[in-house]
C-alpha cells in the first residue's frame, strides 16, 4: 500500500518531460516487438534492418525505456536516484540521436517526420538530463541535512 500511495509524488510535473520521452520508448519497443513487420513497411526501414532485426531493436529500446522508468519511479527514496536519472536520460538522448542519424535520408534532401521526431526527443533528452544533473547536488544536500539533524519520528500507529 505504501508504494500505491507514494506514486503521486514520483509523478511530478517536473519530471514529466523524462516520463515522455521513456513513455515513448516504451511504445516504440513494444509496437516492434507486436507480430507484424514493421521494417518491410519502407526502404527507410532498411537501414535499421541492417544494422539489427526489429526483435532486437525492441529489446534494446525496451530495455533502455524499461530501466528509464525504474528510476523515475525510485526517484527521491535513493540518494543516487537523480545520478540514475541523468544516466539513462543521457542513453536516451543519445539512441534518439542515433534514430535520427538513421532516419534522416540525405539523398532525398528531407528531414522527415522520424527525424524530426527523433531529433526533438534527443533534445528533450539532453534537457531532461541538465536538469537530473542539477539535481544530483541537490539531493546531495538535502541528503545531509537529513543525515545531520533527521525528521521527528511518526506517531505511534501513523501510516502514511
Amino acid at each position: 500500500m505504501r508504494t500505491i500511495r507514494g506514486i503521486p509524488t514520483v509523478f511530478t510535473p517536473s519530471r514529466a518531460l523524462e516520463w515522455h520521452c521513456a513513455g515513448t520508448d516504451f511504445l516504440v519497443a513494444l509496437v516492434l516487438a507486436l507480430p507484424g513487420r514493421t521494417f518491410s513497411t519502407g526502404a527507410i526501414w532498411d537501414r535499421f534492418a541492417s544494422i539489427m532485426p526489429e526483435s532486437q531493436w525492441a529489446l534494446v529500446i525496451g530495455s533502455i525505456a524499461l530501466v528509464r522508468i525504474a528510476a523515475l519511479t525510485i526517484n527521491g527514496h535513493w540518494r543516487r536516484t537523480p545520478l540514475l536519472r541523468a544516466l539513462t536520460a543521457s542513453i536516451g538522448a543519445g539512441l534518439h540521436a542515433y534514430l535520427a542519424m538513421l532516419f534522416y535520408v540525405p539523398s532525398v534532401s528531407a528531414f522527415g517526420i522520424g527525424a524530426a521526431f527523433s531529433a526533438a526527443l534527443a533534445i528533450s533528452d539532453i534537457r531532461s538530463a541538465y536538469r537530473a544533473g542539477r539535481d544530483i547536488v541537490v539531493a546531495g544536500r538535502v541528503w545531509d541535512m537529513m543525515r545531520s539533524a533527521p525528521p521527528a519520528p511518526l506517531p505511534e500507529g501513523f501510516s502514511p
